[in-house]
């Protein structure tokens, strides 16, 4: 049903405390346990964490779109290493769906998509889109697949590149603002309206690090000192799905800690978006990730859906998991 995210918290006692966590620690580096205690996890659950596994948490969701879900774990580095790999990109190969992906410039050109490219089905798909649950696309998009129907594959595949950067650049201008909303068919999903309560749900950040929330909501007109950010256009393979996804990555630090934001901001298949907050929190031997992730679908909507919520939060969890894993050993090498 869902997939994905990045070593990403935020929200109800995860989020509040292990923020508190993040702005205490530069003042007094505290123990690992009394991390894991302020985050509310019970004692066989620390026992868990410190021992190298992958502990879950329940968190509410912030629509009826959202599939919600914590997590930590423990890293055997710093949160200044880890915090450099995000913002690099190097934990983009640790997602086996990855199939394709760059990174994109300021202002972004047409050249930042070369390594995109498209099979004839995926262009037949593109070019035959209509209004619906389908495909992620606005209304102009749509028009512009539809008038290259029965056209190559380049010329599909251009105009897929022409979308994407359209799509960073009005994001790079006008942040949440700048987001088109899907055309359903008579309605629109509005993927900003769902980000925008991820981002205003990380109590933590509004208590502790409110400069950095405020970047959340009002990128990129507010920006937080010393921020760090990249972005970049992944093709994924999810659940036999080609999907398309524009992301932003953004680390702050405080103290020896970090605080890091991934946000899927369009995503052509699938879900909608996802938006992931963590805190990166040193302790003797490495680091204590606490993150919180909100992914959002259509697909979880309507008659039983607060099962459908439940079974997808519970799946995308174990799916992530298994992207934690593989992107811990990377940078535990």
């Amino acid at each position: 049903m869902m997939r994905r995210g990045c070593l990403l918290a935020g929200q109800g006692a995860v989020g509040a405390l292990s923020l508190f966590c993040l702005v205490t620690v530069a003042q007094a580096q505290p123990s690992a346990d009394q991390i894991l205690t302020d985050a509310g996890l019970s004692a066989d659950d620390k026992k868990s964490v410190l021992g190298g596994q992958f502990v879950n948490v329940s968190v509410a969701g912030v629509s009826d779109r959202d599939l919600a879900f914590a997590i930590a774990f423990m890293v055997k580095t710093s949160p200044e290493a880890l915090s450099k790999q995000i913002v690099g990109g190097a934990l983009v190969t640790a997602d086996a769906q990855v199939k394709a992906y760059g990174e994109l410039s300021s202002p972004g050109s047409l050249a930042d998509f070369a390594k995109l490219t498209i099979t004839g089905d995926e262009a037949k798909a593109l070019a035959s889109a209509q209004a619906g649950s389908a495909l992620n696309l606005s209304t102009s998009e749509i028009a512009a697949f539809k008038a290259l129907a029965g056209g190559t594959t380049q010329a599909i595949q251009e105009q897929l590149r022409r979308m994407l950067l359209a799509r960073y650049q009005a994001y790079r201008a006008s942040g949440l603002a700048g987001i088109a909303p899907y055309d359903r068919g008579g309605s629109a999903t509005d993927s900003a309206s769902d980000l925008r309560k991820a981002a205003e749900s990380t109590k933590g950040l509004q208590t502790y690090l409110p400069a950095f929330q405020k970047v959340l909501l009002n990128y990129p007109q507010v920006l937080a000192p010393g921020m760090q950010q990249s972005f970049f256009w992944l093709k994924s393979l999810i659940e036999g799905k080609t999907t398309h996804v524009l992301t932003h990555v953004l680390v702050v630090a405080d103290g020896a800690a970090r605080a890091a934001v991934r946000r899927e901001y369009y995503a052509s298949a699938g879900y909608n978006a996802e938006q992931s907050v963590a805190g990166f929190l040193p302790v003797q031997g490495g680091t204590v990730v606490i993150s919180t992730s909100h992914a959002f679908t259509d697909q979880v909507t309507g008659f039983g859906g607060s099962m459908k919520r439940s079974i997808g939060s519970k799946v995308m969890a174990s799916k992530m998991k298994e992207i934690y894993e593989a992107g811990r050993e990377k940078i535990q090498k």
